[in-house]
């Protein structure tokens, strides 16, 4: 699994300046992205340990394959363990049945995934939302 670091608005790290925002992805050998963590953590260590909550807990994961939010047909997936989203597809699917073979791939993958040493930096896409973010703070 990759870890990703975007930069996060001021008000995460009050008097420290800028802080980074971390997720995870999950990439295949082709480094297609497999799936995503849905949330954003302050650390290198919070990613971390939610990659590892993700696959301790695999076996009580519980899938669910809808309709996508944008209403234009698509299919998406994810994965929720207690109630809780730990991990989301990395795209849209056309097609029903690509989205569950997606899902499966994905729940293969995390099986047999390795945790990646290095991170990968990317930047906040423009109008992509975090937690507290301040308006017009623009990056």
């Amino acid at each position: 699994m990759d870890v990703e670091r975007r930069q996060a608005p001021h008000a995460w790290s009050p008097g420290a300046g800028t802080a980074e925002a971390v997720s995870w992805r999950l990439v295949g050998a082709n480094n297609h992205d497999l799936g995503r963590g849905p949330d954003l953590h302050r650390g290198h260590t919070a990613c971390h340990a939610a990659v590892v909550r993700l696959r301790d807990g695999l076996d009580r994961a519980v899938p669910l394959i809808t309709m996508a939010a944008t209403s234009n047909g698509t299919w998406t997936w994810q994965l929720a363990m207690d109630e809780r989203c730990v991990a989301v597809a990395a795209r849209e699917f056309r097609r029903q049945r690509e989205c569950r073979d997606s899902l499966q791939l994905f729940l293969a993958a995390v099986i047999e995934g390795q945790v990646a040493a290095g991170v990968t930096y990317t930047r906040r896409l423009r109008g992509l939302r975090l937690p507290d973010a301040v308006q017009g703070n623009a990056s």
